[in-house]
C-alpha cells in the first residue's frame, strides 16, 4: 500500500514538473519586449538561427535550424559589415524581419551578438536561448544538419530598424559637451577603463563615463551587478572596445532591464579621433632602445653589379701594383 502511494505521488510530482515546464514554454511566447533571454530547453519559434561557425552548424544542430554565423558579419579585427551588408546577410538566412527567432550558440558571445545585431536590425521577437547547443543535442530526438545560408539573398529583410537605439559619433560629442550630459556607461575591463591597458590609440574613457564591466552582467559573475540609477523617462548610452563587444554588451544591459542606446563604434572609434576629450588619458609607450633603433637609419646593401664592379677593380689594382713592384727590383738589382 505505501509503495502504490509513493508511486502515485512520483507520478503527480512527474505531471505538475511537466505542467509547469509547458507553462513556463507559454508564457515565452507572451515575454515582454523584443529581445529575451531564455534558460529552458525545447521552446520553439518561428526560425532557429545557429550562431556558431558554419562547419559546426552544418555537422549537427536543432531540427530546422538555418546557419548564420556570427562570423560572418565580421571583418578584420571583428569590424562590423555597414548596415546594408548586414541587412543582405539576413536575407540569406530567409528572414524579413517579422518572425520570433530563437537565437541558439555555444559560446555566450558569439550568440548575444548576433542576438544584439538582429535586436538593432529590427527584428519582430529575438528569443536568446542560454543553454549552448552541445547541451540541448545532448537530449534532441534528432541531430539533423543545419541549413547553410545561401549565396544569394532568399527574401528581403524589411523590418523598420531601431535606429534609436544607436548613437553616432558626432551625436556624442554634442551630448557630452552639453550642460546635461547623459549617463554613459562602459563595458570593458577595468584595466581598459583607468588607461593601463590600450587596445586603441588612446587609452582612458569617455568622460564622465561610469564603468559597469559586461563581465558583470553574467549570471556566474560573483556579486549582483551594481546597476546605475537613472532619471525618469531617461536613456543610458552604452559602449565596449568595438561593435562585436558593443553589442554583446547591449544584450546584456537589456537582459537586465537597462534601457539603453548603444555608441556602436566604441572606444576604438572614440579614440581614433584625437580631437576628442578623454578621461585618464594615455598614450601608448615604447622603450628608449626601440625607438633609437626605429629612428636609426640601416644602410642599404649596393646592389650585386656594384658589388661585382668593386671587386673587379680592387683585383686589377693588386695586379697592377704587383706587376709594377717586381719589375721596380729587376731594376735595381
Amino acid at each position: 500500500m505505501t509503495t502504490g502511494i509513493a508511486g502515485s505521488l512520483v507520478g503527480v510530482s512527474r505531471v505538475v514538473a511537466i505542467i509547469g515546464a509547458l507553462a513556463s514554454v507559454a508564457s515565452v511566447a507572451t515575454a515582454s519586449g523584443p529581445l529575451v533571454y531564455l534558460d529552458i530547453p525545447g521552446v520553439t519559434a518561428d526560425v532557429v538561427i545557429d550562431a556558431r561557425p558554419a562547419a559546426a552548424c552544418a555537422s549537427a544542430s536543432l531540427p530546422e535550424a538555418r546557419c548564420l554565423p556570427a562570423e560572418d558579419f565580421l571583418g578584420p579585427h571583428r569590424r562590423l559589415a555597414n548596415i546594408s551588408g548586414v541587412l543582405w546577410q539576413l536575407g540569406t538566412a530567409g528572414l524579413t524581419g517579422d518572425e520570433h527567432v530563437l537565437v541558439v550558440g555555444e559560446a555566450d558571445e558569439e550568440r548575444e551578438f548576433l542576438a544584439g545585431l538582429l535586436y538593432l536590425a529590427g527584428q519582430r521577437k529575438v528569443l536568446l536561448q542560454t543553454i549552448p547547443v552541445s547541451e540541448l543535442l545532448k537530449t534532441a530526438k534528432s541531430r539533423p544538419a543545419g541549413r547553410p545560408r545561401a549565396m544569394t539573398r532568399q527574401s528581403v529583410f524589411q523590418a523598420p530598424m531601431r535606429d534609436a537605439s544607436i548613437v553616432l559619433r558626432s551625436e556624442l560629442a554634442h551630448l557630452i559637451g552639453a550642460a546635461q550630459a547623459p549617463v554613459l556607461l562602459d563595458g570593458r575591463s577595468e584595466n581598459e577603463y583607468w588607461g593601463k591597458t590600450i587596445l586603441a590609440q588612446r587609452g582612458g574613457h569617455l568622460p564622465g563615463a561610469q564603468h559597469l564591466p559586461a563581465r558583470s552582467l553574467t549570471a556566474d559573475y560573483p556579486g549582483a551587478a551594481q546597476l546605475p540609477r537613472f532619471a525618469s523617462g531617461e536613456k543610458a548610452i552604452a559602449y565596449a572596445q568595438g561593435a562585436f563587444e558593443g553589442l554583446v554588451y547591449l544584450a546584456r544591459l537589456i537582459n537586465q532591464g537597462v534601457d539603453a542606446r548603444l555608441y556602436l563604434e566604441g572606444w576604438a572609434g572614440w579614440a581614433s579621433d584625437g580631437a576628442l576629450p578623454v578621461d585618464s588619458l594615455t598614450f601608448p609607450t615604447r622603450s628608449i632602445a626601440a625607438s633609437a633603433a626605429a629612428s636609426t637609419p640601416v644602410a642599404e646593401a649596393p646592389p650585386v653589379w656594384r658589388q661585382a664592379l668593386f671587386a673587379g677593380l680592387a683585383g686589377t689594382t693588386l695586379a697592377v701594383g704587383g706587376f709594377l713592384g717586381g719589375r721596380l727590383s729587376r731594376r735595381q738589382t
